[in-house]
């Protein structure tokens, strides 16, 4: 039976949530390029060396990230990529979202929402107290979906982010860098 034909039935799609593994890079770097295509922003390398260095980077020992993969009638539709770190001042485990990506065509089918559930039973399972994520203040869409969970919001803290150059010229000894205005 078609996804059409399962929405027509009043039947959920046949999504399946799970922990994504390194044969699941390709498919992983498919859904990243349409990300970086959502985002605007230039594709830089071809699917297959995304794939290589997906399946060599984020499933490496000890792992730095985890993502789950959603799955429709075996094709992926998106993912959710997140870190678990501890903070010393709380004593308490927090994780991040990195990034929640469906891709366009299934984003009717409940799969964002399947893929926090998925994550917010990690966390209970974990015994992790916070989790955390960001939304870019123009994503309309993504914002009403994240704030129907009801989280926290918080405007009280400043994102920063540290790229190249400036983050090799503060390796070298903290080198100011003129900023542009």
């Amino acid at each position: 039976m078609a996804v059409e034909d399962d929405a027509a039935a009043g039947v959920a799609p046949a999504v399946e949530v799970r922990h994504a593994t390194p044969a699941d890079a390709e498919a992983l770097a498919l859904l990243s390029q349409e990300l970086l295509a959502f985002y605007g922003l230039p594709v830089r390398y071809q699917r297959s060396y995304m794939a290589h260095v997906i399946a060599e980077k984020a499933f490496a020992e000890p792992p730095s990230i985890e993502i789950l993969m959603a799955l429709e009638r075996g094709q992926a539709r998106g993912f959710l990529a997140f870190t678990e770190s501890f903070a010393l001042a709380n004593c308490q485990t927090s994780i991040f979202i990195q990034d929640l990506f469906v891709t366009r065509k299934a984003r009717s089918l409940g799969i964002g929402r399947r893929l926090m559930v998925e994550l917010a039973r990690i966390c209970v399972a974990r015994g992790t107290g916070q989790l955390d994520w960001t939304a870019d203040p123009w994503n309309d869409k993504a914002r009403v979906f994240y704030e129907a969970m009801g989280p926290l919001l918080r405007s009280d803290k400043t994102y920063y982010r540290l790229l190249s150059p400036r983050l090799a010229a503060l390796a070298a000894g903290g080198t100011a860098i003129e900023r542009k205005r």
